[in-house]
């Protein structure tokens, strides 16, 4: 691992990543990593600092977070207080492990000012958990506020979106050449706003966090393979997708085996904002929009919510696609926004509709509304002009509504726009196996398929209202 000793940014979000984590020796690393102010020339006896894992079994499990502490502190005459759970050094710095297993566990940092923050498993943490905690890094003692992560890859979780520029949207593998290398971003809500170079605000302050992903496989762990020659063995036993994630550190393979659709279909899919088709003249282009809004049991564990844009050109159909956990009252917001933006703004001969199954329906008099009280968006003045929200109710499995999207996959029709949500979009149609269950994150296809068949769903609907007539 690179030292990272040289001068950075006040404060520094670092993913030392160590993707293909089975060995790859990420939690030795990150309990490394604050003892550059613990001991030694750049030492600090009022250095705060904490590790953070999931839940208590965790830190005190056998080889877990504390053993592997214990390995590396002692030596150096660091104290440990199971009470506290806090590892004191000599000079006086001190270092919490704790677990964050619920929001109400946040109320123990209000306050707090920590000079380090670090996450084994960053991936199981919400995103707003990991963002508060950030928040609570700061220091008046000079050390610059450093938050680490580890992680394994997972597509379905907040920090895909996070890494989306360090990682190949199609073949799922870290970017060699960008490994290391440093951004810049600040936060929109749950968004992510980047740059290439640090940005201020009107009065010159800084408004951007330093970030950088770093990956690693078993072969970067030299003492562990010699140690257990047979470690590599036992991971080749694993299923290929569980391989290919935690040996090889694929962050779009998953533990779901027997596919629906071979890898080959995603190859060369992708494409930038410049060949995203913005219509030139009426009729050359329809974009057809589906939302489904998934309510979902909590705003960072409940299902997705996913926004779909088809733009369906003569030849190609070009995807883009806004997938997200986010409360109800998130979502209609986000609809304007999405059918506002300049590659896709919504307008007269364009579809729109929404699954209108269950709760759902009430999206419809809710957009209505919004609309109502911001003229300016474009879908207000869509809806204005006559255009309709069509109600979507399709009784179909959902697994049969999903494999109507075979026919265009196969035959290569799909182009998905390569940002975080389109890519996550993509993820889980490449981890779909079409069998029934909970937790399958297929709302994004399942989204893409509405959209696709909103022409039909607009004949169904008027034919409904002429049998009422």
């Amino acid at each position: 691992m690179p030292s990272t000793e040289a001068v950075r940014p006040a404060g520094q979000f670092d993913l030392r990543g160590k993707t293909g984590s089975a060995g790859s020796g990420k939690s030795f690393a990150l309990t490394l990593d604050p003892l550059r102010h613990c001991q030694g020339p750049y030492a600090q006896k009022s250095f705060r600092g904490a590790i953070f894992r999931r839940t208590y079994p965790q830190i005190s499990s056998p080889g877990g977070l504390l053993d592997e502490c214990r390995n590396n502190y002692e030596k150096l005459g660091a104290v440990y207080n199971h009470t506290s759970a806090q590892w004191r050094f000599p000079i006086g710095a001190k270092l919490n492990l704790s677990s964050l297993q619920f929001n109400k566990d946040l109320q123990n940092y209000q306050g707090a000012q920590l000079s380090f923050a670090g996450f084994d498993e960053i991936s199981q943490f919400e995103q707003s958990q990991v963002m508060f905690l950030w928040g609570r890094v700061r220091s008046v003692s000079g050390i610059s506020g450093t938050l680490r992560g580890t992680c394994n890859p997972d597509a379905d979780s907040w920090l895909y979106r996070f890494l989306h520029w360090w990682i190949d949207p199609v073949s799922g593998y870290p970017i060699k050449e960008r490994s290391g290398v440093i951004r810049y971003f600040k936060t929109h809500g749950e968004e992510f706003i980047w740059s290439d170079d640090p940005t201020y605000d009107e009065d010159g302050v800084l408004e951007t966090t330093s970030a950088t992903f770093i990956p690693a496989t078993l072969d970067d762990n030299q003492a562990l393979m010699q140690a257990d020659p047979t470690y590599r063995q036992r991971l080749m036993q694993l299923s290929d997708q569980e391989r290919d994630r935690y040996l090889h550190g694929n962050w779009l393979a998953s533990s779901v085996t027997g596919t629906e659709w071979g890898r080959d279909l995603f190859i060369d899919v992708k494409i930038p904002y410049d060949r995203y088709p913005v219509p030139k003249h009426a009729n050359d282009i329809v974009r057809m929009f589906a939302i489904d809004g998934s309510k979902g049991k909590h705003q960072h564990k409940g299902d997705y919510s996913s926004i779909v844009c088809i733009a369906q050109t003569p030849e190609l159909k070009y995807i883009d696609a806004d997938i997200k956990r986010r409360p109800p009252g998130q979502i209609v917001e986000d609809v304007f926004q999405f059918t506002n933006q300049d590659h896709h703004r919504i307008r007269s001969g364009d579809l729109i509709g929404i699954e209108a199954l269950q709760f759902q329906e009430i999206f419809i008099n809710l957009i209505m509304q919004y609309a109502a009280d911001h003229p300016d968006y474009a879908l207000s003045k869509y809806l204005r002009s006559g255009g309709i929200i069509i109600p979507v109710m399709d009784n179909l499995k959902k697994e049969m509504r999903i494999r109507r999207l075979d026919g265009p996959l196969r035959r290569r029709e799909f182009r998905f726009l390569d940002n975080p949500d389109t890519m996550l979009l993509v993820s889980q149609l490449r981890n779909w196996d079409g069998i029934p269950g909970v937790n399958k994150h297929d709302d994004g296809p399942d989204s893409l398929d509405m959209a696709q068949q909103l022409p039909g769903h607009l004949e169904r609907y008027y034919e409904e209202l002429r049998k009422k007539k």
